[in-house]
């Protein structure tokens, strides 16, 4: 998550949902296939071919994809919660619902000491954060309904 959350401009602040998806990418890349591209997306298209994941991986077999970002989220909490403690990211923003980055030398000093990534974290890092960075969490074309991960049925259009 320390990597995802390096690709964010300090600047602005950004939906937990939306971290928490990207995660779920990034943890499940071959769930990825699953979002459904719009018309006009041809880049995220030829960028999934590109993708080096195998579609048909039988250790990363999920049945329901919902109740699995589900039951990650105390994860995804803990550790959001626990970047706001070290005042990476704001802790008020946080009980809100978003994030916004606080501080980017404690964010780059911790996710180095992770290590490097591989190559296909690498991939689906740079689709998450380039592809759907802009795309709106809501409506019929947001993320959470392309993704189909968490309801948009009753979201503000």
């Amino acid at each position: 998550m320390l990597h995802l959350l390096s690709k964010i401009n300090s600047t602005q602040k950004i939906e937990t949902d939306k971290i928490r998806i990207w995660d779920y990418y990034l943890l499940f890349p071959n769930e990825i296939f699953k979002i459904k591209p719009l018309k006009n997306e041809s880049e995220f298209r030829k960028t999934l071919k590109q993708l080096n994941v195998s579609k048909n991986n039988p250790y990363q077999q999920i049945n329901d994809e919902r109740k699995t970002l589900e039951k990650i989220k105390s994860y995804q909490l803990s550790a959001l919660t626990c970047l706001a403690s070290y005042n990476i990211i704001d802790k008020d923003l946080l009980a809100q619902n978003f994030i916004k980055i606080n501080s980017l030398e404690l964010l780059k000093e911790y996710s180095d000491s992770i290590g490097e990534l591989s190559p296909r974290e690498k991939n689906i890092i740079t689709i998450v954060t380039s592809n759907f960075y802009d795309i709106s969490l809501f409506g019929d074309k947001g993320l959470k309904s392309r993704s189909n991960l968490l309801e948009s049925k009753y979201d503000e259009k």
